[in-house]
């Protein structure tokens, strides 16, 4: 597997030995206590936007897609797979941290591997989120129900095949990891584009229909959440471009993805009680970010040693709306400089960073208890 070149792949094995966060470091068994969330998943499944998307929209009618160089410059082999990073997402580092396989896209199967594979799927598709209609202005994607139509098919059509005696179908569910990340998009392409929306009548309304989806996996079979809240829309490159002082965050539109993202926290404690069989581990990406930007203030610039307020690509960046990594575009040299590799996503060293205050810290990911 390739690493950012910041921690080499020696170093970030070592790393993951000296504090015990994966079991494929050491052939003596862990205790469970000291693996997060208890580990020993048999697969992850992924749900969620384009940070965490490994390919979906390659093959869907949109825009919006990273399937070209200079995406994917360190990731395996140097290949652009759809991952919109130069590498390794925060999806990837989480199947690592629990000794999966990187979850494959679910469009860029084919049926005899759907049929074969049992640790995981990834259905995150870049530009939708959990309202239907979000994001279709630039093509097709998967929105949240549509991934979990998806999930259902594959039990279905796949794991019904895989595993012929329900029960044991039934417990590899049940044992499975899902995760979701998506909600940004919501915000990027409905909110924030319509000023006389109240923000937390919208907050409701998303909150609404997300849990829909979490109990319909539930009643699916889902024990097990990993769930990634609301990045801080209004610190990315191609907001704070615009902002006064120039590289500000908009703390307006934070402040609306910070009040879903407690929202939605209080939730999955409500849900926990609701279904006892359930278990809940929150990962606090929106503060995150806000850290790795070197400051938890949204209102002012951060004092990150990295470049917290432009991307690596294009490395020259106008601020355009229209402005993204293209085919065409040139990217830094060193995205190991930088928190974004485009506009709108991080770097690999970043989503390295999550996995380490993530899993090694665990500054950010909490278990739900209440």
């Amino acid at each position: 597997m390739g690493f950012p070149s910041f921690p080499n792949s020696c170093f970030l094995l070592i790393l993951l030995c000296l504090v015990n966060i994966s079991t494929i470091c050491s052939t003596e068994p862990l205790k469970q206590e000291a693996v997060l969330f208890g580990g020993n998943f048999p697969a992850l499944y992924v749900i969620g936007d384009s940070l965490v998307d490994a390919g979906n929209n390659n093959n869907l009618e949109t825009s919006v897609k990273s399937n070209y160089p200079p995406y994917g410059s360190d990731f395996e082999g140097g290949k652009a797979t759809g991952r919109f990073s130069n590498g390794k997402t925060i999806a990837d580092y989480i199947a690592m941290y629990y000794g999966l396989p990187l979850v494959p896209a679910y469009m860029g199967l084919s049926e005899e591997q759907k049929n074969n594979i049992s640790t995981g799927i990834n259905y995150a598709s870049a530009s939708c989120g959990i309202l239907l209609n979000t994001g279709k202005i630039a093509g097709k994607c998967l929105p949240l129900s549509v991934q979990v139509d998806l999930f259902q098919e594959t039990i279905e059509k796949n794991l019904k095949t895989k595993f012929k005696n329900p029960s044991e179908l039934s417990e590899h569910l049940a044992q499975s990891l899902f995760m979701i990340a998506i909600g940004a998009n919501d915000y990027a392409f409905i909110f924030r584009v319509n000023p006389n929306f109240n923000a937390t009548e919208y907050a409701d309304k998303l909150l609404q229909d997300y849990l829909i989806q979490i109990e319909r996996l539930h009643t699916l079979g889902a024990k097990k959440f990993f769930i990634n809240n609301v990045k801080p829309l209004g610190c990315y490159p191609n907001m704070i471009v615009t902002s006064e002082p120039r590289g500000s965050c908009k703390e307006p539109l934070n402040l609306a993805i910070g009040l879903f993202n407690t929202k939605l926290r209080n939730s999955l404690s409500q849900m926990k009680q609701k279904f006892t069989d359930t278990a809940f581990l929150y990962s606090d990406y929106y503060n995150f970010m806000l850290g790795l930007r070197g400051g938890t203030s949204s209102n002012q610039a951060g004092s990150s040693p990295l470049n917290s307020t432009a991307p690596c690509c294009p490395e020259v960046y106008d601020g355009a709306p229209t402005t993204t990594c293209s085919p065409s575009s040139i990217a830094c040299k060193e995205p190991d400089t930088h928190i974004f590799f485009d506009p709108y996503h991080p770097t690999q060293l970043a989503n390295y960073k999550y996995s380490i205050a993530c899993f090694n810290e665990r500054s950010i990911c909490h278990v739900v208890n209440n």
